[in-house]
């Protein structure tokens, strides 16, 4: 006997079966467990590789033989690129033989799940839960592989320099805190004093700019941050540090998938230190060497939403300067070539989203 839980319609139903069992994830059949003699449960799985670069171009390599294999394919595919530098990620997908969920996109479901059936299912029957159910329900409670994001167990990012034919596999981290997820955007504007008014995208903007001017002028540094907002005012943030640009161009598509698969999404804002060259030579030449010749930084900040665009900078002394006079310095709206921008793959998204 088994039972399984359809979460869109929010019912509990129950099937039985001698020798399967069917998982339905969100309302999607899932998969099927097959009994084993023993009267455990298996299925079948088929890893698959996904590589994603910039210049955007995705694909998919299928049935190596090891992983020496797989990543001499991948270096190979890499380095036929004609480009003096490749931001490329990649992600280990397992999905059930004869399926195209990825069963591990979906885990979090399953393991709330079940949690939730079993206690729907101590209220249904009426009587106290035996010891070994709570047990089994304080295990489920106590798992943490669903609550850290997916990108850290199955995504890695590099960069491939043509000079010198270098991979390089970057690090990061990302931080996980109380206003990163599900917030409404009037608590987060409270938090950064910010007045309501009837315009809660441009409400949302400023406390977002507040957030990191203000951190900024304290610290001297600030992590990347994504912000998302939705339709009902509720607003998710992704603060992260990498080693390699990859990792921001990586987030940013995730967004534009998003927002391409129907997600009511709003408006994206993003910040991020950002430098710049007074000689455009240098950008002939890899990050590596660019960056050795920055002639200053400055802070970023984009907002995208469907209907609109717009980049916004700051000297990052200037913000320092302000601070030690208790002032909130003003941001200088900059024109810029969406087609070129490297946030287009959010613009691109919003003007074909339905």
């Amino acid at each position: 006997m088994c039972w399984s839980r359809d979460y869109l319609g929010g019912q509990t139903t129950k099937s039985i079966s001698d020798a399967k069992c069917k998982i339905y994830i969100k309302g999607i059949e899932a998969g099927t467990l097959t009994e084993n003699d023993n009267g455990s449960y298996s299925f079948e799985y088929e890893p698959r590789c996904r590589i994603t670069h910039i210049p955007s171009e995705s694909y998919t390599i299928e049935d190596e033989v090891d992983y020496a294999s797989l990543i001499e394919s991948v270096k190979n595919r890499i380095g036929s690129i004609p480009a003096i530098e490749v931001f490329f990620s990649t992600e280990f997908i397992y999905k059930e033989k004869g399926s195209d969920i990825n069963l591990f996109s979906t885990i979090n479901y399953g393991i709330d799940s079940i949690l939730s059936l079993l206690i729907e299912l101590d209220k249904e029957i009426g009587i106290e839960a035996s010891k070994t159910r709570k047990i089994l329900q304080d295990k489920i409670a106590k798992l943490k592989f669903h609550r850290i994001p997916k990108d850290a167990w199955f995504i890695d990012d590099y960069v491939f320099y043509r000079e010198g034919n270098v991979f390089e596999k970057g690090e990061r981290f990302e931080v996980i805190t109380p206003i990163t997820t599900g917030v409404k955007y009037t608590h987060f504007c409270e938090l950064l004093h910010v007045e309501i008014t009837d315009d809660f995208i441009q409400d949302t903007f400023e406390a977002f700019k507040r957030m990191h001017i203000v951190s900024f002028s304290e610290q001297k540094k600030i992590m990347p941050t994504l912000l998302t907002l939705h339709k009902d005012g509720v607003l998710s943030m992704v603060m992260f540090e990498s080693s390699i640009k990859t990792t921001t161009y990586r987030k940013i598509n995730e967004i534009a998938s998003d927002i391409k698969a129907g997600a009511d999404i709003i408006a994206v804002f993003l910040v991020g230190e950002m430098i710049y060259y007074n000689n455009p030579e240098l950008l002939n030449l890899d990050y590596r060497h660019r960056v050795a010749n920055s002639h200053s930084e400055m802070l970023s900040f984009n907002m995208i939403t469907k209907d609109n665009s717009a980049q916004y900078l700051i000297n990052s002394e200037t913000i320092i300067d302000n601070s030690k006079d208790c002032l909130f310095p003003t941001l200088i709206k900059v024109k810029t070539d969406e087609s070129i921008s490297f946030v287009y793959p959010i613009v691109e998204a919003f003007s074909i989203a339905t």
